[in-house]
C-alpha cells in the first residue's frame, strides 16, 4: 500500500487513500507507471466498502519489467457499465486480479494503491496514479 500522502484530496482518512469516493458515478483513472531496478513491479488499485478494513482489486495493470520505460493507462471505472461474468480478485495486500483487466461496475467510497515488487527489485521507481471522479447529470 502506498504511504504518500493521497494530493488534492477532500477528505483524507489515512495516508494512501483517496476518499470520499461512494457518491460519484464513475473514476477516470490514469496511471503512469515506470519500470523499477532489477525486478518487475505489479501496481494494483483496490477499493473499499467497509470503512477500510476489507480492500478488493478494482484495476491490475501489467507488470512492469525490471528499467520498463514509462507506460500511461487509462482505465475507466463506471456505475453504468458492468463486467458479464464473476472476475477472480485478490483481497487486502494479496491483490490476485489478472494484469489488464479493470472490474467495472459500482466501486465503494475510499481506493487505494499496492505494489508488489518481483525478486531482485532494488530501487523504487515513479508511480503516479490519478483520480478523476464523476457525478452523473442527476448527482451534481
Amino acid at each position: 500500500m502506498s504511504s504518500q500522502v493521497v494530493q488534492n484530496a477532500s477528505n483524507v482518512v489515512t495516508a494512501g487513500v483517496a476518499s470520499p469516493m461512494g457518491d460519484f458515478d464513475a473514476v477516470d483513472v490514469v496511471a503512469e507507471l515506470t519500470g523499477a531496478t532489477g525486478g518487475t513491479l505489479a501496481v494494483y488499485l483496490q477499493s473499499s466498502g467497509d470503512g477500510g478494513l476489507s480492500w478488493y482489486d478494482l484495476v491490475a495493470w501489467p507488470s512492469i519489467t525490471g528499467g520498463g520505460s514509462l507506460r500511461y493507462y487509462r482505465s475507466p471505472i463506471s456505475n453504468s457499465t458492468t463486467i458479464a461474468a464473476p472476475v477472480v480478485v485478490g483481497k487486502n495486500l494479496s491483490p490476485a486480479l489478472a494484469a489488464g483487466v479493470v472490474v467495472n461496475g459500482a466501486f465503494s467510497d475510499r481506493m487505494r494503491l499496492v505494489m508488489v515488487a518481483g525478486g531482485g527489485t532494488s530501487a523504487g521507481a515513479s508511480v503516479v496514479v490519478r483520480l478523476a471522479p464523476q457525478r452523473g447529470e442527476g448527482n451534481r
